[in-house]
């Protein structure tokens, strides 16, 4: 089996290859820019390519003999890319993922597995429970969500037309390793923006607790991957994934702090430091109805990941 992984070099892209690589199974990363020296594995192939043009993408898709395709392409794009470059992020989101549904099945591809996003769910904080497909409608806030939610109804309707199994996960905010700026996340997790600074010693300031059901980055990716065996009714129904609990970046601050001694972190709401992705707080996502259908279950926690992240980040640089 060899598996595709559009934006295969980006964060939960590298994850994935990561993950197939520890099983033992072929990846190919497709994507417009490279990952940097030594974060894909050996045995990985990777192809620089246009997730928007299909006959690209086809040609990949040949040339590997690809046979399930986990589509993560996508730009996660904040108030500047809004404003500056709404075009490109509607054609990789949107386009993109039409793109890669007839390249897939022109190739003869049954299963494509769609990486979308809790940000298709409204800023709702004090709502009960976590968010769920089954319930919860969506109400996206901003640019990436409305085209993560437009990417998941013409997936949806593409799936019918050419037959494919289109599992759908709607990931919550992830973080962990093998995040970077690659240009195409404008906003990096407040995780990775708070490890960054601790780690040069400087004074983390955060003008929020910042709660929510964070995804651990190695999490994400055994989850996709776990879908990939898995064999469903038609349609797949559309899957959440969260964290494996709630908790805020002041509480990751506190954890991290007990490894670096000296290292100081507070709240400060009239000149923060740290850049939160949202403008409030959002509900947690559930995992249980993921975990019904495949077995899997979250692993990592604020103590395991810690430890995880920062031995991670110790041996890339």
């Amino acid at each position: 089996m060899t598996v595709m992984i559009t934006g295969g070099t980006g964060f939960v892209g590298v994850a994935v290859a990561d993950h197939l690589a520890r099983m033992g199974r072929r990846a190919v990363a497709f994507a417009t820019h490279p990952a940097p020296p030594g974060w894909l594995p050996e045995q990985a192939v990777e192809i620089i390519g246009d997730v928007t043009d299909a006959d690209q993408v086809k040609a990949a898709m040949a040339a590997e003999k690809v046979t399930v395709v986990i589509h993560a392409a996508a730009m996660t794009a904040g108030p500047e890319q809004e404003r500056h470059a709404p075009e490109r992020v509607v054609a990789v989101n949107v386009a993109g993922t039409a793109a890669v549904l007839r390249a897939a099945a022109e190739s003869g591809i049954k299963k494509v597995i769609l990486a979308s996003s809790g940000s298709v769910y409204p800023l709702d904080k004090n709502g009960e429970g976590r968010f769920d497909a089954r319930i919860d409608r969506p109400a996206p806030a901003a640019l990436y969500g409305m085209t993560k939610l437009a990417a998941e109804q013409i997936a949806l309707r593409l799936a019918v037309v050419y037959g494919l199994c289109l599992p759908i996960v709607r990931l919550s905010a992830v973080y962990g390793p093998f995040e970077r700026d690659s240009g195409v996340r404008e906003i990096l997790s407040a995780q990775a923006q708070v490890v960054a600074l601790a780690r040069r010693g400087e004074e983390v300031r955060l003008s929020r607790p910042g709660f929510g059901g964070w995804l651990y980055s190695r999490d994400a990716a055994a989850a996709l991957v776990a879908l990939i065996d898995k064999k469903f009714p038609e349609p797949p129904p559309v899957f959440d994934l969260g964290g494996q609990e709630v908790f805020s970046i002041l509480d990751f601050c506190q954890a991290l702090a007990a490894r670096l001694p000296g290292w100081s972190y507070r709240i400060d709401e009239e000149d923060p430091n740290i850049r939160f992705q949202l403008p409030a707080d959002r509900r947690p996502s559930d995992f249980i109805r993921l975990q019904a259908a495949t077995g899997f279950k979250p692993r990592f926690d604020l103590a395991t990941a810690i430890p995880d992240y920062l031995d991670w980040l110790d041996k890339t640089g």
